[in-house]
């Protein structure tokens, strides 16, 4: 296993397949990918890829975009995840879950992340520039009807926090999980975060109050409250929060195959795309094992 110098291992990849997508939301970071060389690697180079990772130890490969399910291989690659003895996740808009919910169970997805914002119609519109609440929820009741794990996305913003109990009575009455997500200063301006950012002090309040137990995980020290009905809520706090960077295991990588150390960082990027595209292994893998030696925490006050 990979370990960085200060003994984080590395065992997630966030791979962003694509920077295309079908919403325009408000608070967007394109996944730290800010310059787009247009060149997305294809499914063949995916594979190439996972398996050399997977042969360094990297087992958790989540998928992103843009919007993953606008990928034509995204069945495919979480096919390679599988064949290569990994665990393969996606995180998606839910506009085309419909569609997409039974090839990708039968691929073996393990769990999908759903981002449901709110579940008023105007207000999701306002905040995803879509007006396409039915389709997600439709998508949401086809993905549990072909027995898909899910997690719903709610990042919590001054237009939906009045939403918070809703949205967690929702996931609960569906056995569905909840990621409750503060608003990152990432890729928008400074009167823009400030208008939109929310503090999540009530809702934890909240879920301290209403929970039957809370947890720690150990991916990101990421704070879990399990409800009554089952349901787990986790309040994913991603920026000035040294824990989370103290349990952080992830690189990401970009559509076109190069490797970004941290979210928050560009000044570091190392490209894979030539070796990929020659089919070189050890290229890809010295340049994995270079991105875990130059990993370091954003925020390191507790190391």
């Amino acid at each position: 296993m990979l370990r960085d110098r200060f003994g984080r291992p590395l065992t997630h990849l966030r791979i962003s397949v694509t920077n295309s997508c079908n919403y325009s939301c408000v608070f967007c970071h394109r996944e730290g990918f800010f310059e787009d060389s247009g060149e997305e690697l294809s499914p063949e180079d995916w594979d190439f890829f996972i398996e050399v990772a997977a042969g360094l130890g990297l087992r958790y490969y989540k998928f992103t975009g843009g919007e993953p399910l606008l990928y034509r291989g995204i069945v495919d690659v979480v096919a390679s995840v599988k064949k290569h003895g990994g665990v393969p996740s996606i995180t998606t808009n839910g506009y085309l879950l419909r569609e997409f919910a039974e090839p990708l169970s039968k691929a073996g997805v393990d769990h999908i992340n759903v981002s449901l914002h709110s579940l008023r119609r105007e207000v999701y519109a306002a905040i995803t520039g879509r007006d396409s609440l039915d389709e997600v929820l439709a998508g949401i009741r086809e993905a549990l009807k072909h027995g898909i794990r899910l997690k719903i996305n709610y990042l919590v913003l001054k237009p939906n926090i009045d939403e918070a109990s809703s949205l967690i009575e929702f996931a609960s009455e569906n056995g569905v999980d909840v990621n409750v997500i503060e608003l990152i200063p990432l890729g928008m301006t400074k009167d823009l975060y400030e208008e939109l950012h929310a503090d999540l002090g009530g809702i934890v309040k909240h879920l301290e109050a209403v929970s039957i137990e809370k947890r720690v995980e150990a991916f990101q020290n990421r704070v879990v409250y399990v409800l009554p009905s089952g349901a787990w809520v986790y309040v994913i706090k991603g920026y000035g929060y040294p824990l989370l960077c103290a349990g952080c295991t992830r690189i990401r990588v970009g559509p076109d195959g190069r490797l970004k150390l941290c979210l928050y960082r560009g000044d570091v990027y190392l490209d894979t795309r030539p070796s990929i595209k020659a089919r070189d292994a050890d290229g890809v893998r010295r340049a994995i094992m270079k991105a875990a030696e130059l990993r370091e925490p954003y925020f390191r006050s507790c190391l």
